[in-house]
């Protein structure tokens, strides 16, 4: 009977030398590969955000929107009735549902009861005649505004028109 041979037997067990392959191989393949995680994919994933605020546009100096009518008390209405009435056809040509804001301004000078009496004489005289011309020229009542107010800037107190 012909004598089998037998396999070499080596130093290592077989389970010894699984495990060394398998040590080796992981030490040899993990020393140039990463590892995945989120980053892989989003370079800046673990990174505060930055909030990006686009400059605001360059504003030039806001100067006040000058009255389309300045009108100052003492005048007689014959001399600026006419003058408001065109004005008034004009706006309402050009934009029939304009808005006219009639602010009635009056010099702040005095204690507050002082002012608070010329504004209710100013407005319920010349502030109210002026709006009155606005709506007899053509505007519905619904279409002026009336407002009054103290300004250290006047000297004498004046009716302004501005048209939205």
């Amino acid at each position: 009977m012909p004598h089998a041979s037998r396999p070499k037997r080596s130093a290592f067990p077989v389970p010894s030398r699984i495990a060394a392959l398998c040590a080796v191989m992981a030490a040899g393949s993990s020393a140039g590969c990463k590892l995945i995680d989120q980053r892989t994919f989003d370079a800046h994933a673990n990174t505060k955000p930055v909030p990006h605020v686009a400059p605001g546009p360059v504003v030039a100096a806001v100067l006040p929107t000058p009255p389309l009518a300045s009108i100052r008390f003492g005048a007689p209405p014959d001399s600026w009735q006419s003058g408001v009435a065109d004005i008034v056809r004009l706006a309402l040509a050009r934009k029939p549902d304009a808005l006219f804001r009639v602010q009635t301004v009056v010099p702040s000078q005095g204690t507050p009861q002082a002012q608070a009496a010329a504004l209710a004489d100013a407005g319920q005289t010349g502030g109210r005649l002026v709006a009155e011309t606005i709506v007899s020229a053509g505007a519905s009542s619904a279409q002026v505004e009336m407002t009054a107010m103290s300004d250290a800037s006047v000297t004498q107190p004046e009716v302004r028109v501005y048209v939205k």
